[in-house]
């Protein structure tokens, strides 16, 4: 009778076999748990993202084009552990700490969680990783605002575009030319300048990484861009313009410097100064 009396005693009363208050370095480690796996998902998300990048980005046949395209594949490697850090330590609360109460439980029947409590390290750290990132971006883009700017390419082509309500004309002064279709020659310098006879209209080239608003009354230039690869390329216009605004594009032809001679003399240019300027033999 003692010994089982004993035994309940030990069992109800919180005896040596009562486990108690789990000790502080059994519990989950929710924190590393999160950084594991934040770790793992960025190296797979970020390497799956460097995979398909060719398969998605726009053909680049200009330096500039190519620095756009480099540019948006560095910001995406970057955003995807930022994004992944906010969503996963979002996800993993939502599911491992949240309060579990009977259906139609009152609002004034829940309890508060336990108080939030800042650690100066990791606002510190924080505020580091994230202002790094910040200045590193801000420098990538002056830099290359910096290379396109300051040491353009000397004796471009010039090109003046004009968009009407629902069509691009592009005129080249220096050769005599008019036409609705662009024709440019290779491993030519070119200078877009892009304005509108009506309405805002937006000048854009994916491959060439040209991109420009054409406002009413004013004359906008371009970064000069070299092309560097023969090929088709559409102009596209990116700023709603009325009713047929989805059909305002015309095709660009980047051709050899002998095809664009050629070029020039059907559209009866000047072809001493296509010669001279565009740099054809």
């Amino acid at each position: 009778m003692s010994t089982g009396a004993g035994r309940e005693a030990g069992i109800g009363g919180g005896g040596a076999h009562d486990p108690g208050p789990e000790r502080q370095d059994q519990q989950p480690r929710h924190v590393r748990r999160i950084l594991k796996l934040w770790a793992v998902l960025s190296v797979v998300c970020v390497a799956i993202a460097i995979a398909i990048n060719p398969l998605i980005a726009p053909s680049s046949a200009s330096s500039v084009a190519g620095f756009a395209n480099l540019t948006d594949l560095v910001f995406t490697v970057l955003a995807i552990p930022v994004g992944l850090f906010v969503w996963l330590f979002v996800g993993y609360s939502v599911v491992v700490f949240r309060a579990r109460v009977p259906a139609g439980t009152s609002a004034e029947d829940l309890d508060d969680g336990p108080p939030l409590q800042a650690r100066p390290g990791q606002q510190i750290a924080w505020l580091a990783i994230t202002g790094t990132l910040a200045v590193f971006l801000v420098g990538w883009g002056m830099f290359g605002f910096y290379k396109q700017t300051t040491d353009p390419p000397a004796n471009p082509l010039v090109v003046n575009v004009t968009g009407q309500q629902w069509l691009w004309t592009y005129s080249y002064p220096s050769l005599g030319v008019q036409s609705n279709v662009l024709e440019l020659p290779v491993r030519r310098p070119v200078e877009f300048r892009v304005t509108s006879d009506d309405v805002l209209h937006g000048f854009v080239i994916n491959g060439l990484g040209v991109a420009m608003d054409a406002n009413p009354g004013m004359w906008a230039t371009a970064p000069i861009i070299t092309p560097t690869k023969l090929g088709n390329f559409t102009t596209r216009c990116v700023e709603l313009c009325g009713l047929y605004h989805t059909y305002m594009w015309s095709r660009v032809e980047v051709v050899s410097a002998s095809d664009f001679a050629a070029w020039v003399a059907a559209n009866g240019g000047r072809l001493s100064a296509a010669g001279a300027r565009a740099g054809i033999s």
